[in-house]
């Protein structure tokens, strides 16, 4: 839902509706599709909305070529990398809090306590007092990327935020590169487990 002060719709020829949204950190007009193909074009607040308009005109063909793109796309979600560890949630507990309390005691850190969660969206989360929150689901990946949510979580015990100091914590935590380890996780949605 368009914000009055900073949010307009405009109907461009050929695109349709195109909700323009003012950003007073934005730098640069920058336009994106949503889910549904339709267009939305961040404007700083020194650009006119003339100016954003032309520039979406200028991009009608790019648009129009994604929104067919989407269109024709399967709603299906990409195939899994591999098949998921037979895991049922009540055999999820036990593993999960069982491999928590290992790693935490093998990297001396101190777990207050472990609550196995069935979340929708993340696979994890680390409570200011020292609790790991842990999706059961992460018992259905590969060992190592069970290690890996593990590891990010009781990473944030020694930094809270996702900055450069903690990406250095987790990879000697991973013993190598924590990144590799996030993008192999994304190929394992949390819905398709």
């Amino acid at each position: 839902m368009p914000n009055a002060d900073s949010d307009h719709i405009v109907i461009i020829a050929g695109i349709g509706a195109v909700l323009l949204r003012r950003h007073a950190r934005a730098r640069n007009i920058v336009l994106r599709l949503t889910d549904d193909g339709d267009p939305v074009v961040t404007v700083p607040r020194w650009v006119p909305y003339g100016d954003a308009i032309d520039f979406v005109i200028s991009r009608r063909d790019w648009i129009v070529r994604q929104q067919r793109e989407r269109a024709a796309a399967p709603a299906a979600p990409p195939p899994l990398p591999s098949e998921p560890i037979a895991v049922t949630r009540e055999e999820a507990r036990p593993l999960l809090e069982r491999r928590i309390a290992e790693l935490a005691r093998r990297h001396d850190l101190v777990v207050t306590r472990v609550t196995v969660r069935a979340q929708r969206t993340v696979w994890g989360s680390c409570a200011v007092d020292g609790g790991i929150n842990i999706n059961w689901r992460t018992a259905r990946l590969p060992d190592t990327l069970r290690d890996y949510v593990i590891l990010h979580e009781l990473a944030h015990l020694i930094y809270r935020s996702h900055g450069p100091r903690y990406w250095r914590a987790l990879d000697r935590l991973v013993g190598g590169d924590a990144r590799t380890l996030d993008r192999e996780l994304r190929r394992w949605p949390l819905a398709a487990l």
